[in-house]
């Protein structure tokens, strides 16, 4: 009830119901918003996906508006996604995020200085966070060497060499003091050479527990990824009725909305992202993100899918639509494939994280640090199906072939699949920012 209650809307979205004039199943008698029959000839010519979102006016403060209702800088939209009730009790966004400096301003071994992409100790290009810092491989191996064979250094000069790129070489003991100044952590290095070591001793016993929230993954715990997922996951089947397929189709693609920031806010690193790159990877990443989410939630269904609401779409329907074509490459490229090689939770997890973290995504900023993130989801991804499934040395590279086929798929599905046509652009963005922004108290 309480869940039912937050979900509801103050307004209908009209640029979602807009894309019915275009959809098979728009009925001559129009859509009811507050009591006024909206008529599909009362739409206009344009489609939300024809309706290009103004990203500076969505980043502005004056994008969001505490009473929930979009300003003038919320194209698209008469009213916010969901009440403002939902946004100030849900937020998952780090503390004070409005009261953050530019990242200019932070220090070499603040955690959000890799948004430059830089190592805090020689100032080369960053290869991600090592032991508490942002570092390249070069000081991050000289680190770790030093560590685990506990060497000893000293210094020709007056301990005060300049540890640059060029000269990080020069001398061991400043650059040694100069990992640890910035906060390298030696116990950092321990841990993970006692989870070699455990893992060392646990394939000698034959133990195949999975191993994920220390040592060699604790940047990108597997755990956290699958905790994602089910935070999201169809809770209980909702009775829809039938006949009324354009309020059902509405409803899932409100909840697919809802469902796909609260789960993104929970993957170990995005809310450290800039705000601006997290809307961006979102954006790039909607239609992919939720083809995985309902292929995966469909795979105990015989020839159909399963919206966000617990509605079934069967195949037959989807031909009658016009959009059986698309809609068969769905069942036997996606749902048939992960049905086959049981896809658990936490590979869709790994596997949608990957598709979240492209730093490829246009308009990105933070290239190197999403870049980082994904090689880490593929490290945790590997080490997963190893563990896991030791009696399948192929299932790592048999769910990365998925990958293809997702992207490939979600873009004629930006162009046909009608239920995904219902979301659109510009209620997309006007969203994100607003449930990406809330904040919350302590």
């Amino acid at each position: 009830g309480d869940r039912v209650a937050m979900l509801k809307k103050a307004k209908p979205i009209t640029s979602v119901t807009a894309i019915l004039e275009e959809s098979p199943w728009g009925y001559a008698k129009g859509l009811c918003i507050d009591s006024d029959p909206f008529t599909m000839s009362s739409m206009g010519p344009h489609s939300p996906l024809d309706l290009k979102p103004d990203t500076a006016s969505l980043l502005s403060p004056s994008s969001y508006s505490p009473s929930g209702a979009g300003g003038p800088n919320s194209p698209g939209m008469q009213q916010g996604a969901f009440t403002i009730s939902y946004l100030q009790s849900n937020n998952i966004q780090q503390q004070n995020n409005n009261n953050k400096s530019p990242p200019s301003v932070y220090p070499p071994n603040h955690p959000l200085s890799g948004s430059k992409h830089l190592c805090s100790i020689c100032g080369d290009r960053a290869s991600g966070k090592h032991y508490g810092v942002y570092s390249c491989e070069g000081c991050k191996g000289f680190f770790k060497r030093t560590v685990r064979k506990d060497l000893t250094y000293a210094c020709r000069e007056d301990k005060n060499c300049i540890i640059d790129k060029r000269q990080r070489n020069r001398c061991q003991y400043c650059r040694y003091q100069k990992c640890l100044a910035m906060g390298m952590k030696r116990e950092a290095v321990q841990s993970q050479d006692g989870y070699f070591q455990e893992e060392r001793q646990r394939k000698e016993k034959g133990d195949n527990e999975v191993e994920s929230t220390s040592g060699l993954h604790g940047d990108m715990p597997v755990d956290k990824i699958l905790e994602a997922e089910k935070r999201v996951e169809l809770k209980e089947e909702h009775t829809a009725d039938s006949q009324d397929v354009v309020a059902n189709i509405c409803q899932a693609a409100d909840r697919q909305l809802f469902q796909l920031v609260e789960w993104a806010k929970h993957i170990p690193h995005f809310t450290e992202l800039p705000m601006e790159d997290q809307v961006t990877l979102l954006r790039a990443g909607w239609n992919e993100l939720l083809i995985a989410a309902f292929s995966h939630r469909s795979i105990d269904v015989k020839d159909g899918i399963v919206l966000a609401t617990g509605l079934q779409v069967h195949r037959n329907t989807a031909h009658s639509a016009g959009v059986g074509t698309i809609f068969d490459r769905v069942l036997t490229e996606l749902v048939a494939k992960m049905r086959e090689m049981k896809m658990d939770k936490a590979e869709l997890g790994c596997l949608r994280s990957v598709v979240l973290f492209n730093p490829e995504a246009k308009g990105l900023k933070s290239v190197a640090m999403v870049e980082s993130l994904r090689e880490k989801v593929f490290s945790t991804l590997e080490d997963y199906c190893k563990q896991t499934y030791p009696e399948q040395p192929g299932r790592f590279a048999k769910l990365l072939l998925r990958l293809p086929s997702l992207r490939s798929i979600g873009l004629i599905c930006l162009e046909h699949l009608f239920f995904f046509k219902l979301i659109g652009d510009t209620p997309i963005d006007t969203f994100l920012m607003q449930m990406l922004e809330a904040s919350s108290d302590p």
